[in-house]
């Protein structure tokens, strides 16, 4: 008997670093990405963004998106997902409107995602 209260709390105490680690590690990637976002946003008020530019951004995102699609089935992160290649036609046609438009979404779903994460009362509830 003892031996399986002894597993069951390895397990727990497992389970929860896991989580814990999940919700620090995500969220420093998400927190830098928002914050290159920013950078990307920027440019496109400058209109000096180039497809390039944006195409590496992307490519950060698809590397987070993975880990995210790993370990969070929010619909969030096919939203953004979703922001991020609507975006891809519009730098490549340089609408950067269109692009700041959907980018200022993106924006708004790399702090909510996060949020997200972080168990609380009202998530819980």
């Amino acid at each position: 008997m003892t031996k399986n209260i002894w597993a069951g709390l390895i397990a727990l105490v497992l389970v929860i670093t896991c989580g814990i680690l999940e919700v620090v590690l995500l969220s420093d990637d998400y927190e830098r990405l928002a914050s290159e976002c920013d950078e990307i946003i920027a440019k496109c008020d400058d209109e000096s963004l180039t497809s390039a530019e944006y195409d590496e951004f992307r490519s950060k995102w698809v590397e987070l998106r993975e880990k995210s699609e790993l370990l969070l089935p929010h619909i969030d992160v096919y939203e953004i997902n979703l922001r991020f290649a609507e975006g891809q036609a519009y730098a490549e046609d340089g609408d950067y409107a269109q692009l700041k438009a959907q980018l200022t979404v993106v924006r708004e779903l790399l702090d909510y995602v996060p949020h997200l994460m972080k168990p609380t009362v009202k998530h819980i509830l």
